[in-house]
């Protein structure tokens, strides 16, 4: 039976959100300490052969055997939009039990498995029982909230899929400002208490959630080792001095105090910004935080004929960077102020609409200098939309065939512009929605008839049959 689509169906679009995650730039992972996913992306050995036997990470080899290689390359996307993410019930039901660390999506299942073998990073609370944490942000999304979580003493990764009955929630933290650090890359930097009678293995658990009317959540997984009572190294190794001569800052530079392992691997990463308040005693603040955030790993200081160590600040050249291993290497530079950016701005994906319908588009864009932004809207026929700034709705007009335009966009900060395109296809309404056919892969929103009868998949699936599966959505 021919099926011809006319209903005009209501429909929302946040351009870049998990809806549309295969055609739009991704935001963000948990980087310290990293998540899961991380993990393996870094490590690689997932492009060939197709038995994974290059993978190095057993962990990490299983989830491929399960999934394949998208929940690796997709690191900085492990995201699900709930509208209503003030509710719990809510978030639970979009990320299930046993789906949690790979935020509900079935493509990248294979994160979850339980396993001895995932990679842990050793983290050690400071005496007030926080923990630093650092979270990438290839687009910075403000305003925001963070959740973070613990797993349960009871709960063993070795055998068990993470559930929410086996997380503690220890922590909310509102909208945090985006570190723009001297790399170029954007991070959020936060501190995270830890209860004081945990140690040894665990998951933190984090999610990230965007305040929009989307409401798109980043969820990540990273398993950890809470050390406590950690004893420093029986010999420190002098591998650097902290300051050289010359190194001076001034208000409005940057800091940035770096260890790596032998492999290059960076296992610090401190940035201090210098400000009036702070710009004769930088290097004393810097060594403390050193100290007191990675004492395990790093020690600031002159050390005495008893091996004890201790910041000198009347003779700043002396201090000398000791580090655990003798292999550690040290980088301390001092950046001055970037000149103004351009803004950045969430590359939009292409959509669809049939003719006469409505959607509604909200652009994701920042500035490093927090410049107020003017968003200019180039909309072609047969298009047209209402609302202004990074909201507008887009409405469709008729056509005799389907027809693809491009919607062209400027964010300008006054000095300085981005400019972003993406194209829209109109659909004619008398266009044949295709015969759902089971060896097909759908993705979220796809189309098919079935029995004469249009389904919207409401994620990814194949071979599950429209009217008998929960994937399946009938349209009026």
């Amino acid at each position: 039976m021919k099926s011809v689509y006319k209903t005009l169906l209501p429909l929302t679009v946040l351009l870049g959100a998990t809806g549309m995650s295969h055609l739009a730039s991704a935001h963000g992972y948990m980087q310290v300490p990293k998540a899961r996913q991380v993990f393996c992306e870094e490590q690689g050995g997932y492009w060939w052969p197709q038995d994974g036997s290059n993978i190095p990470n057993a962990a990490c080899r299983a989830a491929y055997l399960q999934t394949g290689s998208f929940q690796f390359v997709q690191a900085i996307e492990f995201s699900v939009n709930v509208a209503d993410y003030y509710n719990q019930a809510a978030v639970e039901a979009a990320v299930p039990n046993g789906s949690l660390c790979s935020a509900g999506d079935p493509q990248k299942q294979g994160i979850n498995v339980p396993s001895t073998h995932w990679q842990r990073s050793q983290v050690v609370p400071n005496a007030n029982n926080e923990l630093n944490v650092r979270f990438y942000a290839s687009t910075p999304h403000n305003p925001s909230f963070w959740k973070f979580y613990l797993s349960k003493p009871s709960y063993d990764g070795a055998t068990q899929a993470l559930n929410w009955a086996d997380l503690d929630h220890i922590q909310d933290v509102g909208n945090v400002s985006v570190i723009l650090a001297p790399d170029g890359k954007r991070y959020y930097d936060m501190t995270v208490s830890i209860p004081a009678n945990r140690s040894g293995d665990a998951i933190l658990y984090t999610r990230w959630q965007r305040e929009d009317v989307a409401g798109e959540g980043f969820y990540n997984c990273s398993d950890i080792t809470i050390v406590r009572d950690g004893t420093p190294p029986a010999q420190w190794h002098a591998v650097s001095y902290f300051v050289r001569q010359g190194q001076d800052a001034n208000p409005g530079d940057t800091i940035w105090a770096r260890l790596f392992d032998a492999n290059g691997q960076e296992l610090i990463s401190e940035l201090l910004p210098v400000t009036s308040q702070n710009s004769q005693s930088w290097q004393a603040d810097l060594a403390s935080t050193l100290n007191m955030n990675h004492g395990l790993d790093i020690q600031i200081g002159v050390q005495g004929q008893n091996g004890a160590i201790q910041f000198d600040n009347q003779n700043l050249l002396s201090n000398q960077v000791f580090a655990a291993q003798s292999s550690y290497s040290f980088a301390l530079s001092i950046q001055p102020p970037q000149g103004n950016t351009a803004p950045v701005v969430h590359s939009p994906g292409n959509l669809q609409l049939a003719e006469g319908q409505s959607t509604t588009v909200s652009v994701h864009a920042y500035d490093d200098q927090q410049d107020p932004l003017t968003f200019t809207w180039q909309v072609p026929t047969p298009l047209s939309y209402t609302g202004s700034d990074a909201n507008i709705t887009l409405s469709a007009g008729q056509v005799n065939q389907d027809s693809t335009v491009t919607v062209g966009l400027v964010v300008s900060d006054g000095q300085l512009s981005t400019n972003v395109s993406f194209d829209v296809t109109v659909q004619d309404s008398t266009t044949t929605v295709p015969a759902w056919q089971a060896s097909d892969v759908y993705v979220k929103d796809d189309l098919v008839s079935y029995q004469g009868v249009i389904y919207r998949a409401k994620w990814w699936t194949q071979g599950e049959q429209p009217g008998s599966a929960d994937v399946w959505e009938s349209q009026p």
